[in-house]
């Protein structure tokens, strides 16, 4: 069934904008428009009409449609018909006396005006990349340092997008499936929550509808006297109709609980092609749980997990010599590391159709390049390297292809800067990000929304310790699954988990900082209350609905 974000949260968004106090000009959403089209510091995006292709052309007019359009699917605007967000309070149109198909043809001389003034973009022959400044940019000139709620942009920008479910959702999963349709859309990052985006969906919970809201229920928001009306007439040629259509397919999967992290089959095909990957990610963002469902999967012949640390050698990866006593005697002999021992298994065996994995866990908390030695040329594959010594008789290492690495690394470790750059050349990079979509609808506590919650206390982190690699995962929200396998805190357990757990690492990022812990968590938990009662009643105060 198709559903839509109900009318009334359009109405709410519009007022938002009319409200919010963001500069007028229209440069704020060209600029959410270039960002839809990937524009970055290196990656350049033309407004030049005759150098974008067809389906540029008509991606960039949908793009226009839905971020500022007066007229829905079945109408078609001959002049006054565009108005973005920014303009509202105003009611300023974009290129007002233009025909809506021929608007994109003015584009590149808006933005070029504009950047001269302020200019956020390098302009190379009409492509542009973003300035280094560009944030501060923005936030001076267009956001008046305030962010853009991502709820009440979803709610305009998708004001005449269908979504088609199996069955009619309820708010929280047309939210999630809102979520990540927005941040894929204006290809939202993490960092662009310290000062573009309030990430607030899922306290302003959207709300779905089996009607969608009409062009000329949009138009009556605004107050537009004779001489500004919007010429809008039914559409004449269907192929003009600007449509925007998220199907079953695409709905299915923002609604698994994957949360924005890529699924465990999209993490073995990876592991598949590349052969050699890194999980990353915070403390708790399930790196461990992919990596014992990989071991676990029974795609594996054989698996073997070793922990990097601080003492992690060379001897004990590659290979050592060792004394050796024999007939009342002291020899120095060798030993094989863990890495060739496991390798020498790996070929031992006949059928080169069996998998092995390795599973290296805290890969950046050991000397990588000590660790590897030579043998990290070993792995581009295809490539033997020559041992300094023979070990157990074997003088060279190759790693067979039927032999599949994944590492773990905490990104929130202070070392993962040092990381040995031979090492990110040879692997592939699998972030993972806290799965508050998991929270929210398989752990309970009460009437508490769990995965809101610790979005709510990242989002904070953020705020106060201007760091995004200091959030926490999800690992810290739940509890051991009870005897009918669900995960359901016990008040008592989970107020220890908070005092114990949680609050020492908050303690530990911000050394220490009282202030700080008190920004993110409130004041009166951020001692660790031990009597029930009183950290339920705080809590609830803190992070109730």
């Amino acid at each position: 069934m198709k559903c839509y974000i109900k009318k009334d949260q359009v109405s709410e968004s519009i007022e938002y904008f009319k409200n919010a106090g963001f500069d007028t000009d229209d440069m704020l959403f060209l600029f959410l428009m270039a960002k839809h089209m990937g524009v970055s510091a290196s990656y350049p995006v033309t407004f030049l009409n005759s150098a974008l292709t067809v389906e540029q052309k008509m991606e960039e007019l949908n793009s226009l449609w839905l971020l500022g359009g007066l007229f829905d699917s079945g109408e078609m605007c001959s002049s006054k018909g565009v108005m973005f967000p920014t303009a509202f309070r105003k009611l300023a149109f974009y290129q007002p006396g233009t025909e809506f198909n021929k608007i994109p043809g003015r584009m590149k001389d808006t933005v070029e005006k504009k950047n001269i003034n302020v200019p956020i973009f390098n302009d190379v022959d009409s492509k542009l990349t973003l300035r280094s400044n560009y944030k501060d940019l923005i936030d001076e000139k267009y956001l008046k340092g305030q962010r853009i709620s991502l709820s009440k942009l979803a709610a305009w920008t998708f004001r005449f997008s269908s979504f088609e479910f199996d069955s009619m959702p309820n708010e929280k999963q047309f939210s999630r499936v809102l979520d990540k349709a927005i941040k894929k859309y204006f290809k939202i990052t993490k960092n662009d929550f310290l000062w573009l985006f309030e990430d607030d969906i899922s306290n302003c919970r959207l709300i779905p509808d089996t009607d969608s809201i009409k062009g000329q229920e949009v138009r009556n928001q605004f107050d537009f006297d004779a001489t500004k009306m919007p010429e809008v007439n039914a559409i004449s040629v269907p192929e003009d109709a600007q449509v925007s259509v998220y199907d079953k397919d695409t709905v299915a999967h923002y609604l698994a609980l994957n949360g924005d992290n890529p699924s465990d089959s999209d993490i073995f095909d990876i592991l598949m092609n590349k052969e050699q990957i890194v999980l990353t990610g915070v403390p708790g963002v399930g790196k461990s749980r992919y990596t014992k469902t990989l071991t676990e999967s029974g795609k594996f012949a054989d698996s073997l997990t070793i922990q990097f640390h601080a003492n992690y050698s060379y001897e004990d990866f590659i290979g050592a010599e060792v004394l050796r006593s024999e007939d009342g005697g002291t020899y120095v002999t060798t030993k094989q590391g863990v890495f060739l021992k496991y390798i020498e298994k790996v070929k031992s065996d006949p059928d080169k159709s069996n998998k092995y994995l390795l599973v290296i866990d805290e890969l950046n908390r050991g000397n990588i390049a000590e660790i590897f030695g030579e043998s990290i040329l070993a792995l581009d594959r295809n490539y033997e390297a020559s041992l300094s010594k023979e070990y157990e008789d074997v003088g060279t290492l190759s790693i067979p292809h039927n032999l599949y690495i994944v590492a773990t690394m905490n990104t929130s470790d202070r070392n993962i800067a040092f990381l040995d750059l031979a090492i990110r050349r040879r692997f592939a990079f699998v972030p993972l990000l806290p799965n508050y979509d998991f929270l929210s609808e398989e752990v309970i506590f009460q009437d508490f929304d769990l995965g809101n919650i610790l979005k709510q206390i990242n989002q904070r982190i953020i705020d106060t310790l201007k760091d995004p690699e200091l959030i926490l995962g999800q690992s810290y929200f739940i509890p051991k699954t009870n005897e009918s396998g669900k995960y359901i805190w016990e008040a008592n357990d989970f107020k220890n988990q908070f005092n114990f757990v949680l609050l020492p690492t908050l303690r530990e990022y911000s050394f220490n900082n009282a202030s700080a812990i008190g920004s993110i968590v409130g004041e009166n938990l951020s001692d660790g209350i031990q009597d029930l009662d009183d950290f339920m009643a705080s809590f609830s105060a803190e992070f109730g609905e």
